[in-house]
């Protein structure tokens, strides 16, 4: 930490200078989401790394991930790489998110396509978005975009949809697969202290995003990959190959 008190504040001054209450940032360190000041006798002192910090969390806030995830990514950080590595360049983490309220304005600016009330409803039959009151609850603001800009890239508000009814479906797939695992193996009529399988969770939560996340690419490639055999697939390869998407092997050779 930098010990230059010209940029050091007390934790007063910095919930002041970040624009948030002392009580949120006494809240951050005690998820860890923040280090502990440096003590100059009995005052906690806070210096830019925390500003950044704060300012990195609100941020990621606004984009929908919840503090949960958020701490998950610090503590991928503690390996040695910021959190800026993490979630940028070829080797990010993916990270869950939380669930986002949208006004029917900001629903239709995100998806264009949304204004027509039958894409809507389909939307909302698909497990995309969900009607709260005046507003509409987003569980995943990431495949909302993904919809949007597959709509923009020319293909129609019904495939796009389609595809993340597909995506969903697939979700609830793995997490029975994974829920079968905790009750089965782990849980034993809560045998094991809950306190210990809180602490693997946070760690598997991680991995069990990432794990998804890469599986999901690299079906894609395989799967592009193999319609570039059949009918209307001509030069997906190309495109795959361009793409990078996963590790992609041939069908036959799929382990």
């Amino acid at each position: 930490m930098s010990s230059d008190l010209s940029s050091s504040w007390s934790i007063d001054e910095l919930a002041a200078l970040v624009g948030v209450p002392t009580r949120t940032v006494r809240e951050y360190r005690t998820l860890g989401l923040i280090e502990p000041p440096r003590k100059e006798g009995r005052v906690g002192r806070y210096d830019d790394s925390h500003r950044r910090r704060l300012e990195l969390i609100a941020r990621l806030q606004e984009r929908g991930y919840s503090l949960a995830a958020i701490r998950d990514l610090c503590a991928a950080s503690a390996s040695g790489r910021s959190l800026d590595e993490v979630l940028s360049g070829p080797t990010s983490a993916a990270i869950d998110e939380g669930a986002v309220a949208y006004s029917t304005s900001e629903l239709v600016d995100a998806v264009p396509a949304l204004a027509d009330a039958r894409v809507r409803s389909l939307a909302s039959d698909a497990g995309l978005i969900h009607a709260a009151g005046d507003d509409w609850h987003v569980r995943a603001p990431s495949l909302l975009a993904l919809v949007g800009d597959a709509i923009a890239a020319g293909a129609t508000a019904e495939a796009a949809i389609r595809m993340a009814a597909g995506l969903t479906d697939g979700a609830r797939v793995q997490a029975e697969a994974f829920a079968d695992l905790v009750v089965s193996e782990l849980w034993n009529g809560g045998a094991v202290a809950v306190g210990d399988l809180v602490s693997l969770g946070r760690k598997a939560r991680m991995q069990l995003t990432q794990a998804v996340a890469s599986l999901i690419v690299h079906e894609v490639g395989l799967e592009l990959r193999d319609r570039a055999t059949k009918p209307g697939g001509a030069g997906l390869e190309e495109l795959v190959d361009g793409l990078a998407v996963g590790v992609v092997r041939q069908r036959g050779k799929r382990r």
